[in-house]
């Protein structure tokens, strides 16, 4: 639900002072004034009752709603918010705090294991939560950024800390130098918990296929079973009153009993004699291999180091990828960049799926039975200048 017709407290306040010049005859308006002192107390206080009013519409807005918020609206409509695969938990946690700087620092920068880093609070309404560092992060001399991995302080709170939210820490940096930070991906509070945007999801899809023996109520159906990561309906596989479940797994432990669970789950909402037949999607692995530029005077530490942040950058974005998705040489290259700014350029040497070689071109698989997944990931690095490499 969207909130139109907002005003800042900005607006608010040339607003009153424009109306008691020329309702009021009241000219001394400037800094320091009485009348605007009177001005600025009252529209700071209307301006909290703005924001607290618009925090509470957004919080029962599906669209908007996160955290707690969101369980109360799922349960509405009676869909819980299920746990993620145990090894997508690893990859949940890993680098999901960035701390950088506009522009390098002459000697390396440390930020200590334990550091504290924060949401924005900008009114009275925002309630501030803590997150703290697991290990330390270094932001070596000449470089504007590093990753690494912050958990919630509070695991209580239920409260999802939203992509570029946490931007506050109490690190004091050096003399000449200002750290910031963000969290490029939302940060848990459970950390196996089901993720916002796909609980969202769950939930709409409940409200479409609400009514039983539908495309939509089959599919959401399947998605609410652990470890069911997507799925795909091909329908009139063996003929007229028949249908294929082809099951993306979110990781290749959970596969198990995953048929069987999802056909169980599937049959209280199919069309009576409709035959299903549910199957997991081939994976076909991408395998990839590719040379990091780094700049002159990297050493072979800090190689090692942004080999291993891409690699984990590449893995995470091609084990996103379902039946339907492409990949590209330029996608994976843009990918491996994300890793630092001592890179200078991206080779790929190699890409194939499934032991075929790929174009440089966006490539497609061609049917629906399959999806793409990491499959051996090789990140090697060159440093310029040096006759070491």
């Amino acid at each position: 639900m969207p909130i139109l017709n907002t005003r800042t407290k900005d607006q608010m306040l040339i607003n009153a002072l424009d109306s008691l010049q020329k309702n009021a005859g009241i000219s001394s308006i400037s800094p320091g004034s009485i009348a605007r002192a009177f001005a600025e107390a009252i529209t700071t206080e209307i301006a909290d009752l703005y924001s607290s009013f618009k925090i509470s519409v957004e919080q029962s807005s599906l669209a908007l709603a996160s955290g707690k918020n969101l369980d109360a609206i799922g349960e509405l409509y009676n869909v819980s918010r299920r746990t993620i695969a145990d090894e997508l938990i690893t990859d949940r946690v890993t680098s999901n705090i960035q701390f950088y700087l506009t522009s390098s620092y002459s000697s390396d920068i440390t930020i200590p294991s334990g550091t504290l880093v924060y949401n924005n609070v900008d009114n009275f309404n925002d309630i501030q939560y803590a997150y703290e560092l697991s290990g330390s992060v270094l932001i070596q001399s000449g470089a504007t950024s590093a990753y690494g991995a912050v958990k919630a302080k509070y695991e209580n709170t239920g409260i999802t800390a939203a992509r570029d939210t946490l931007v506050k820490h109490n690190f004091i940096a050096p003399p000449g130098a200002v750290v910031f930070c963000t969290n490029p991906k939302e940060v848990y509070a459970a950390i196996n918990a089901e993720a916002d945007d796909n609980y969202r999801k769950r939930i709409i899809s409940a409200i479409r296929g609400s009514s039983s023996g539908t495309a939509e109520s089959i599919r959401f159906a399947a998605l609410s079973v652990k470890g069911v990561k997507d799925v795909k309906i091909k329908e009139g596989s063996y003929g007229i009153g028949s249908c294929d479940l082809f099951i993306v797994p979110e990781s290749s432990s959970s596969l198990g009993n995953i048929p069987e669970i999802v056909y169980t789950a599937v049959s209280g909402v199919k069309p009576l004699g409709i035959r299903i037949n549910t199957r997991v999607a081939i994976k076909k692995p991408v395998d990839v291999s590719i040379t990091l530029n780094l700049k002159q005077g990297t050493s072979a530490q800090a190689a090692s180091s942004i080999e291993m942040q891409a690699r984990i950058f590449l893995i995470r974005y091609l084990n996103s990828l379902t039946i339907g998705s492409s990949i590209s040489v330029q996608e994976i290259e843009s990918q491996a960049k994300y890793a630092s700014d001592f890179i200078t350029g991206v080779t790929v040497n190699n890409l194939s799926v499934d032991k075929k070689n790929v174009p440089n071109v966006s490539y497609r698989l061609s049917d629906d039975k399959s999806y793409m997944g990491a499959g051996a990931v090789g990140v090697y690095s060159v440093i310029i200048g040096s006759s070491g490499y």
